[in-house]
């Protein structure tokens, strides 16, 4: 039998179904509630046994793919400094295309209009806010209105917006698309999968002026970003790219189940069986859980995470996702290292972004300069590519460098920001993700302000 992926034309059949069925069930009220809850469950345990009979498409365990794109073998540089651009790729599926596809799923809950930790200033650039929202009320247990927002540009909001801002501007956008969704007391699209980042960041600049309001119904955003990452919605389908989804949230699923207030098991459980048909139609998502509350429940953000084949990454200072973001890898490979052979020297300044493009100034000598480019994947192997190029000194300035050098220089202020340095943080993701794991997985209380 064929395996279950995300090409398989059942497969998709499949997908678009449950996810079609189960959202046409989300109507909960009263009794009502119970009699769907039930019907989903029918629903998903339906699907889960006739995947569990069919094999899901496994990866061999083929070494990194390394492609250095620029300078080309050979070359012949001139140019006034001494370090040169190179540029390339790297990618852990050998039989995979160059190709990436990327939802930004991003809560706008209420609890989002809460300090980030620190005051991220015009890191995000963000729209001008009057710092007032909208009396927040739950109607039937929906909101209307928005909460009272002190200051939206160090929000919550504002830094899991900085952050996609942060991973977008280190994307290639030839070969890499992006979608972005929100969710609160539903999921809405905010703008199909595409390439044209100057639109993303449009839309982005969109989500924070509109603000943070409602409960937190993961479920939904989970379930649209499969539907649009999979061709079934408005996105156009690619079926050769890479699919992930980077989920921003400060908390735990409250919906349906939970109406915005508390949340319950079967909340959670319906996050985490979306993330299980994710995981099966080929899609990771990359969960980054920000703050005290999400930090005190995460069984949602952990399952999610795990049955997607993706990561979860716990911050517990929200802001400090600025600097989390750039450790997930879509492409399966997380460490490159350039040296120049030649000099015995590495790269000054490495940046190697989440759909496996990675850009670079390495040092060279006047003549023959050998530069070696090592890629090591998450299960420890290791992939590399080599050229050789000819240097001279010269009277005319690379602009490919100056402008990779300029960039770096203002990531790497943002995140000066923040106090402190990124292994700094990486080291305190890393304790928090081994005591999510540990965590007894006990509720917290229900809240008796508006759905957040």
């Amino acid at each position: 039998m064929r395996p279950f992926s995300a090409e398989h034309p059942l497969s998709v059949l499949l997908v678009w179904g449950f996810c079609l069925g189960a959202k046409n069930v989300s109507v909960w009220a009263s009794k009502e509630q119970v009699m769907k809850q039930s019907l989903l469950r029918f629903l998903a345990a339906g699907f889960w046994f006739f995947c569990t009979g069919v094999p899901s498409a496994v990866v061999g365990a083929a070494e990194p793919r390394v492609q250095i794109l620029s300078p080309k073998d050979g070359s012949r540089i001139s140019q006034e400094q001494n370090s040169i651009f190179v540029s390339g790729k790297v990618a852990r599926d050998a039989g995979r295309s160059a190709n990436v596809d990327i939802f930004l799923v991003i809560d706008i809950s209420g609890s989002t209009s809460l300090y980030a930790g620190v005051n991220l200033g015009d890191a995000d650039q963000p729209p001008d806010s009057s710092g007032f929202g909208m009396p927040q009320i739950t109607i039937g247990g929906m909101s209307i209105g928005k909460p009272p927002v002190r200051n939206i540009r160090n929000s919550i909001l504002a830094a899991e917006v900085a952050a996609s801002r942060r991973l977008l501007l280190q994307l290639n956008s030839q070969t890499t698309r992006v979608g972005v969704l929100t969710f609160s007391e539903g999921a809405k699209l905010m703008q199909p999968l595409t390439q044209d980042f100057d639109q993303v960041r449009r839309t982005l600049d969109d989500i924070l002026r509109a603000g943070p309001y409602g409960g937190t119904n993961m479920v939904e955003g989970l379930r649209m970003g499969i539907t649009e990452l999979m061709g079934l919605g408005t996105s156009q389908r690619r079926t050769d790219a890479i699919k992930v989804q980077f989920l921003l949230t400060d908390g735990f699923p409250s919906l349906p189940i939970g109406g915005g207030k508390r949340a319950t098991p079967e909340d959670s459980d319906l996050a985490i069986n979306a993330a299980r048909l994710a995981g099966r139609a080929g899609i990771k998502v990359h969960v980054f859980a920000l703050g005290e509350e999400a930090l005190s429940y995460p069984r949602a953000a952990v399952g999610i995470a795990q049955e997607s084949g993706g990561t979860y990454t716990p911050v517990l200072r929200p802001a400090d996702v600025l600097a989390a973001v750039e450790n997930i890898s879509a492409v399966g490979v997380d460490y490159v290292q350039i040296v120049n052979q030649t000099m015995g020297q590495r790269a000054t300044q490495i940046r190697l972004a989440a759909d496996g493009f990675f850009s670079s100034a390495v040092p060279v000598v006047e003549g023959r300069n050998q530069i070696d480019v090592i890629a090591r994947a998450s299960d420890g192997s290791t992939g590399r590519d080599t050229i050789t190029v000819f240097f001279q000194s010269g009277n005319q300035r690379s602009l490919e460098l100056e402008v990779f050098l300029e960039n770096e220089r203002k990531l790497k202020l943002e995140v000066e920001r923040l106090g402190r340095s990124p292994a700094e943080i990486q080291r305190e993701v890393e304790r928090n993700r081994e005591d999510g794991l540990r965590r007894p997985q006990q509720l917290p209380p229900p809240t008796d302000g508006p759905p957040r």
